[in-house]
């Protein structure tokens, strides 16, 4: 089923005040038309039925944050969908919506950015000799001229419980990456911050003594707070 929407403009006519209000009013109700129509089709059509997960978590959860929906939104095909039941896994490194009957794993490479829990994704492709961990989603957490990645990756380790049972613990990493124009580097160290930033070293230094950063037991809040900083300095 296709769904389409016109709107037909004429445009040599001069639009006065009511006329605007007019087509600010169809271009409102056109999307709305549009993500009404398509609705549960689209997931149904663009992905397959989430399968989840059969054994038990004996610590912690295969998903970001929390293992319950929650809403957010994507950009699928380009085109935004607000508002919207998901979850993201991260062991399988994908975006699960649920629509009125089913799970759904998206596309990864239909779904260009996504929110979740506050936080915003996006997905970027690995390229050659690229020090991208792997095409998938990344978590953007300041973005600017300089943008900050993170990516959270989970691995699920089997182990056996008391009752004979199959549960599975998890082994958690995070990569951090930065951004300049088309090229990733990856903090590994903190000298490794102050290498990629060499430019503005010395006034980065004295920042992160000034503010108090730490970067071992705050390290999310210390490299926003200092990629922040650079690009006020870069402006």
């Amino acid at each position: 089923m296709g769904i389409s929407c016109i709107i037909a403009i004429p445009i040599n006519a001069q639009l006065n005040k009511n006329d605007s209000l007019l087509l600010k009013k169809s271009l409102q109700n056109a999307v709305k038309v549009y993500h009404d129509g398509i609705g549960d089709q689209a997931a149904k059509f663009n992905g397959s039925q989430y399968q989840g997960y059969t054994v038990s978590f004996s610590d912690g959860h295969p998903y970001f944050k929390n293992n319950v929906l929650a809403n957010g939104s994507i950009i699928y095909d380009g085109v935004l969908f607000e508002n919207i039941k998901l979850l993201y896994d991260e062991v399988a490194d994908c975006v699960v919506l649920q629509d009125s009957t089913h799970r759904i794993q998206l596309v990864n490479e239909r779904l260009s950015a996504f929110s979740l829990q506050e936080s915003n994704f996006e997905h970027l492709i690995k390229k050659e000799n690229s020090t991208l961990h792997s095409t998938g989603f990344y978590e953007v957490l300041t973005k600017g001229k300089t943008t900050l990645y993170k990516k959270e990756t989970k691995k699920m380790i089997d182990k056996f419980s008391n009752a004979n049972e199959l549960a599975v613990l998890f082994e958690i990493h995070h990569y951090y990456y930065i951004q300049r124009g088309d090229q990733f580097f990856e903090i590994k160290k903190k000298k490794d911050l102050f290498k990629i930033l060499s430019d503005q070293e010395k006034a980065i230094v004295k920042y992160i003594t000034d503010e108090h950063l730490n970067y071992r037991k705050a390290k999310d809040m210390m490299l926003i707070k200092v990629i922040d900083y650079y690009n006020l300095l870069n402006q």
